[in-house]
């Protein structure tokens, strides 16, 4: 039976079939057998004596593997093959160039990370073997840093004749492989249930990420997206969230959105409601719920529930904080002061709290134009409602300013993360009711 035609083609079958598992391959060295055996086996467990083959007999195509070595592995200088006791041989690994003669300065293939051994095998295949084969990789990330995998899978598009299956959780694989089709397999249920991915509808939604600022990355693996206004509430509300509400985000992501103006005015924002709510539909890798948390600032009454309704609508929830921007929230004596002093290092007196404390009584109290939102009359504005009527962001840009003798700056996404920062550590219960605001909302998206 083993002779049958169909046992044989099995065989041949089999042996134009290689798997590249996670796991450490032992394949430093070998014996020696066959100097016709051109053909690596499927466990790549004769790599040396094959590639001691190619060394001797094709020194171009064996210059091209160390090419190509060097390219995914750039600590790698040269790939060699030399001869030991009882016919093995062993493969070297050269850090530096060979030419320097230095045998002492090369290392086996065994005492090398795992991903070298991989790494070798796979483009042996790849540049030796005038049939097609089927290449079969498993989490390439896990065996190789992100730069290498990355450029591995560079490498192998360079070689469309064979077929690849690749196995992964890296949206940067997925995005530099480009695959024909990508099939996403989901644990639901007591069962894995698998989903053909549309690599058109992919490369579209790509597109709108990019329009957005996004990348595939940053929204791979998530249960759901909270949108925010910009990259500080971005960075700042996981920390709030995390330390003063006690919340783990458990699978939601908080990512800024590129251009808020895009969906709050009132031409655009049915076309940008459309472009998000596309993120979710399909058997896609995006997650599968969008949600939006913005400030106030510049948006009338009338245009914010016109949108929350818009949201309720589309499934999509769209909230509002209760101050008009997130630097309202920020301005607490103690801690601008603390922010302030640690940059400042100039300053022969360091700013003391007393001082934040008198120029934001004086703003409170003369209530400059710098000071207010847009629009917003002195009439208008009393002690009871201040925060809601001031411009936040403006008032920390003065106070850096004028306390600082023009010195120092007041960036947003450094020091409003710097203030968040140590209010959360030292003074959580000034955060409480924003904190208490952000809770509220994930619960509306459980």
């Amino acid at each position: 039976m083993q002779q049958s035609i169909g046992y044989k083609l099995f065989n041949k079958f089999q042996s134009h079939i290689y798997k590249f598992n996670a796991e450490r391959l032992n394949i430093g060295i070998c014996k020696f057998e066959n100097e016709s055996n051109v053909d690596l086996k499927s466990d790549a467990s004769n790599l040396p004596e094959v590639l001691c083959i190619l060394q001797g007999k094709n020194p171009g195509m064996f210059a091209q593997f160390n090419e190509l070595v060097s390219i995914i592995l750039p600590e790698v200088k040269w790939i060699s093959v030399v001869q030991r006791d009882n016919s093995n041989v062993e493969i070297l690994v050269w850090n530096i160039d060979p030419k320097i003669n230095r045998d002492d300065l090369s290392l086996p293939l065994s005492s090398c990370g795992s991903g070298v051994s991989r790494a070798l095998a796979i483009l042996y295949v790849l540049i030796s073997s005038e049939e097609p084969r089927t290449i079969i990789i498993d989490e390439p990330q896990s065996f190789l840093h992100p730069g290498a995998a990355k450029k591995l899978i560079e490498t192998i598009k360079q070689f469309p004749q064979h077929q690849y299956f690749i196995a992964t959780h890296s949206p940067e694989i997925i995005a530099s492989a480009n695959p024909s089709n990508i099939v996403k397999l989901q644990y639901q249920d007591c069962e894995t249930t698998a989903s053909v991915v549309n690599s058109k509808e992919i490369e579209s939604q790509n597109e709108i990420l990019a329009e957005l600022g996004v990348r595939l990355s940053d929204v791979f693996g998530a249960d759901s997206i909270l949108w925010v206004e910009g990259q500080t509430e971005e960075k700042c509300f996981p920390l709030i969230l995390d330390k003063v509400a006690k919340r783990t985000l458990m699978g939601i992501k908080i990512l800024s959105v590129n251009s808020t103006d895009a969906l709050l005015d009132g031409k655009r924002s049915d076309l940008v409601f459309d472009i998000y709510k596309k993120l979710t539909t399909g058997a896609t890798l995006f997650p599968p719920a969008i949600g939006f948390i913005f400030d106030r600032e510049s948006k009338t009454e009338t245009k914010i529930q016109e949108l929350e309704k818009r949201g309720k609508i589309e499934k999509i929830f769209v909230n509002f904080l209760r101050l008009p921007m997130y630097e309202n929230y920020l301005l607490d004596a103690e801690a601008i002061s603390v922010v302030i002093n640690e940059e400042s290092t100039w300053l022969e007196t360091p700013i003391s709290i007393t001082q934040i404390q008198e120029y934001l009584d004086k703003m409170k109290q003369e209530k400059p134009s710098l000071s207010l939102l847009q629009g917003v009359k002195i009439e208008e504005v009393s002690d009871n409602n201040w925060l809601s009527k001031i411009h936040g962001a403006n008032i920390l840009e003065s106070i850096f300013q004028e306390l600082c003798d023009n010195k120092l700056e007041f960036r947003k996404t450094k020091h409003s993360y710097n203030l968040t920062e140590w209010l959360v550590e030292n003074k959580p219960d000034f955060l409480s009711e924003l904190a208490e605001e952000l809770g509220n909302l994930l619960n509306k998206n459980q």
